[in-house]
């Protein structure tokens, strides 16, 4: 198995970093995940827009060349012999001069890491039963539209919906409202709209998010901006579903014990269109 790390193609038992990088000392890096299918990186274009975008928000002086990028990318996953996956790409701050501190000091020398596996999807079973979720009264805060590598929170709001049995966890923050999951966005299908939250929340908003807000346009079904909450929702008539760049697209069947209703038709409409696009994408 190879890496990309800093401009080489290496074996990953021979990559290292700094033990004084700032992404490992403090998380200051910035991340983004990739659907590999057929070889070729899916929304590449869209995930490099939202990279650069979270780059010039946290400050990081980097210079990156999305075509260059995008290349070092296909050759990894054809070295990999991955036809089928994942792709992540890390951006960290860099090595300070001076270790030590919370502030980063000047201008570092970024270490941009790329790594390739094998991911057949999610089993048929998951979209066929709907996830199951729990709420937590939390969220990403201020800087949720900042993809970066400090996702303890989150890992640990998510630890806890798997020991208890769920698929995903739901962020709902202070108010109540139904923000986003800890892996994925969430729409609700309510009175023939879909309903799902707004960048004024505190949400990070996924590439296949704006895809599906798209897709939903074109089959001519209003799309809404709002949190609602569990209380709003009305058992066995609401429906809901997740989406993520490599779930793509999975309906919800219980948040906090709620029974919600499986609108599979319209999640497999989605999910169609959807893939189309990625074939699109990709040139096939």
């Amino acid at each position: 198995m190879h890496v990309y790390l800093n401009g080489h193609l290496v074996p990953d038992k021979a990559a290292t970093v700094s033990v004084f990088d700032r992404g490992f000392a403090y998380g200051d890096s910035l991340i983004e995940t990739l659907k590999i299918l057929h070889g070729q990186p899916v929304f590449f274009k869209d995930h490099f827009n939202r990279l650069s975008r979270a780059m010039e928000q946290a400050g990081f002086e980097a210079k990156l060349d999305g075509g260059d990028l995008r290349n070092h990318a296909v050759s990894l996953a054809e070295a990999n012999l991955v036809a089928d996956g994942r792709l992540r790409l890390q951006l960290s701050r860099g090595v300070p001069e001076i270790p030590g501190g919370v502030d980063p000091g000047g201008r570092l020398t970024p270490t941009l890491l790329i790594t390739t596996e094998q991911f057949p999807g999610y089993p048929e079973e998951e979209y066929q039963k709907g996830a199951l979720c729990f709420t937590v009264a939390a969220n990403r805060g201020r800087y949720a539209g900042i993809k970066s590598a400090s996702l303890l929170p989150t890992i640990i709001a998510r630890r806890e919906a798997v020991k208890a049995g769920a698929t995903e966890v739901i962020f709902t923050g202070g108010h109540g409202g139904l923000i986003e999951g800890s892996f994925t966005n969430i729409f609700f299908l309510c009175s023939g709209s879909l309903l799902t939250a707004g960048e004024d929340q505190p949400v990070l908003a996924g590439v296949v998010r704006e895809k599906v807000i798209g897709i939903a346009s074109e089959m001519g079904i209003e799309v809404k901006f709002g949190t609602p909450k569990i209380g709003d929702l009305r058992s066995g008539e609401d429906a809901a579903f997740l989406t993520s760049s490599l779930l793509g697209v999975c309906p919800v069947r219980e948040i906090d014990n709620l029974k919600l209703r499986m609108d599979r038709d319209l999640v497999q409409r989605i999910a169609a269109r959807l893939y189309e696009q990625e074939l699109d994408d990709i040139g096939q």
